[in-house]
């Protein structure tokens, strides 16, 4: 198969010669991240702010590019049999329940500095709309058939799995149960009438296509997964419905009353009812093409147990209504807490809200990227994440507090640069009896380097979802710059400029180097405040604030040494600490 641009050539000829300009054009689209939509049948935990975290960082970073454009969405799934059951439990409407509890989600997304651009529920009208016509298209195709369907439905998962994943087990009443073995679900037989999708049709179709998109789904073992188990097992069709008489919390499918929708069919499609399907995109004979300032094609970002829904039915679906397929897939692991899987028996559920009134945004955030490992399951302990909030503390705020202390003069030490007063500086740095002159000058060397090259090492990172290596990058920046001041000393030269005793080119040189020194230190406390904005971004506004850097002086172009020439006023007047020092919980 030929591949141009991501593209078959068969693609290609399908939508045209007008798509096929945009799609050349594509690295104008916004970039489009999604996390999933969360299910409301109960409160928010860790996994959602983490999946939150991964795509609003994401975003962010995307934006530190003024030319480019980003689109966050995240939302709420509010149908199917367990928000009905949850309302009955209640005794509430479902419309009611799913009411209160998307707000603790959007609650939980702006405690944690989430900027979305769109907050999805599925029962938003566009959203009712989009399934509505998404069923009646591939419907019109012939792919959707009626028939019985008997098999282990699980409730809790909403799904039925087939007889070699189902086992024998005890409750925890002592009562026998047949459950799914990867979920641990309990499974009841049930034999029903529903409507099918031929999701068999695309399996040859969907392996060709991942293996000719090596990046679609990330990381590499995820991709190897879904491939090895998509060329080992045949795809059987997918059960798209279930009777009214039994799920009446859902959409109903269209002209016929005694069938709900099933809840993933619907979810997956609030995807590309974001992007405004299909008013929104460009009809080509039985393909739909998304323009150049349309936010289609996605970057999903979903966590492991998830995975077949949007690396198989997901694509499978769009590849049937003729739209292109998500730009890639990202599967993040799980968290777990003090080494163990959180559940509410063993009390090790950690509450993201209470961590965030506790510890605050900035570092709950930063602890979630830092430990970020999308290949393997994360730990969260309350001993790490306490020394990561005060290595913040002690290694980044505190430059920034001793650089803008009241005996140095930020502002004047830019305006040096600007006059370019440093230049020789290695000479004066060499003739000066205060300092070990090799060590400094190559510190200095080292550290305008790693300055340098910084946001594009963390680019590197970051738009791989590698947010682990990407702040590992930035604390070698911040330690070569805490290195760098505390060696070369710039508090020693105060009593020097005030000596009259010295020559006036002396005290010119001892003014000039102590000028140097604080300049190279609040370079970097500018620098690296910029680049991990995406990450903590209050407490990077901050300390960016308090150098006084202008909010249009906050982007990619300003990551290098000397780049911003007009910040520093009143930098060294007095301040409160950006920060302050908590003491650890004793529980999550």
């Amino acid at each position: 198969m030929i591949v141009r641009g991501g593209y078959t050539i068969s693609y290609l000829r399908a939508v045209g010669r007008t798509s096929l300009n945009a799609i050349r054009h594509n690295s104008t689209k916004p970039f489009y991240v999604t996390s999933p939509i969360f299910y409301v049948n109960a409160s928010p935990h860790l996994g959602h702010a983490y999946s939150m975290l991964l795509c609003d960082t994401r975003s962010r970073w995307e934006k530190l590019d003024p030319s480019k454009k980003s689109y966050f969405l995240t939302g709420t799934d509010e149908h199917g049999l367990k928000i009905q059951a949850a309302a009955e439990n209640r005794g509430m409407e479902p419309k009611q329940l799913v009411d209160e509890v998307s707000e603790n989600f959007k609650v939980l997304a702006t405690k944690l500095n989430f900027d979305y651009d769109r907050f999805m529920r599925t029962t938003d009208k566009d959203h009712v709309e989009t399934v509505n016509y998404f069923w009646k298209a591939i419907e019109s195709k012939g792919l959707i058939y009626q028939g019985s369907h008997s098999g282990w439905y699980s409730v809790s998962d909403e799904t039925f799995y087939p007889e070699n994943q189902i086992e024998e087990a005890t409750n925890k009443e002592g009562k026998t149960i047949m459950r799914c073995k990867e979920s641990r679900s309990e499974v009841v037989f049930q034999e029903e009438t529903n409507y099918f999708f031929k999701l068999s049709e695309f399996q040859d179709q969907l392996i060709e296509y991942i293996e000719s998109h090596p990046k679609f789904i990330i990381p590499h073992q995820k991709y190897q997964e879904v491939l090895r188990d998509l060329k080992q097992n045949k795809l059987t069709d997918l059960s798209i419905s279930r009777p009214s008489s039994r799920l009446k919390w859902s959409i109903e499918v269209p002209n016929d009353p005694s069938q709900k929708i099933y809840v993933w069919f619907d979810a997956l499609i609030n995807y590309i009812t974001a992007a405004g399907f299909p008013a929104k995109f460009e009809k080509h004979g039985e393909k739909y093409v998304s323009g150049n300032d349309n936010i289609w094609p996605a970057t999903h970002v979903v966590g492991k147990d998830i995975i077949k829904f949007h690396c198989v039915y997901w694509p499978i679906m769009l590849m049937a209504i003729g739209a292109e397929l998500p730009r890639q897939v990202v599967v993040h692991a799980h968290w777990l807490s003090e080494g163990f899987k959180m559940s509410k028996s063993l009390g090790n559920v950690v509450d993201p809200v209470a961590t965030y009134e506790h510890y605050g945004e900035d570092a709950l955030r930063f602890f979630l990227s830092e430990y970020s490992n999308i290949e393997s399951d994360c730990n969260f302990s309350e001993e790490s994440f306490s020394d990561t909030r005060d290595t913040l503390i002690s290694k980044y705020a505190n430059l920034v507090t001793r650089v803008s202390g009241a005996k140095f003069n930020i502002e004047e030490s830019v305006k040096f640069n600007q006059e370019s007063r440093f230049e020789g500086i290695d000479e004066v740095i060499t003739n000066s009896a205060l300092v070990q002159a090799p060590e400094i000058i190559r510190l200095k060397n080292e550290l305008i380097s790693t300055m340098n090259q910084l946001y594009q090492v963390m680019d590197d990172r970051f738009v791989n979802f590698e947010h682990m290596k990407a702040i590992q990058e930035w604390w070698k920046a911040i330690d070569c710059a805490n290195l760098f001041f505390q060696r070369a000393e710039p508090w020693a030269y105060n009593k020097l400029i005030k000596d009259t005793t010295l020559s006036e080119e002396d005290t010119n040189n001892y003014k000039l180097l102590q000028n140097y020194f604080v300049y190279l230190a609040a370079e970097s406390s500018r620098i690296c405040s910029i680049v991990i904005s995406p990450v903590i971004p209050s407490l990077s506004d901050k300390i960016l604030t308090r150098l006084a850097v202008k909010k249009d002086h906050r982007s990619k172009h300003y990551t290098k040494v000397g780049t911003d020439h007009d910040y520093g006023v009143n930098a060294n007047s007095k301040h409160e600490n950006p920060i302050q020092r908590v003491p650890i919980r004793t529980s999550v």
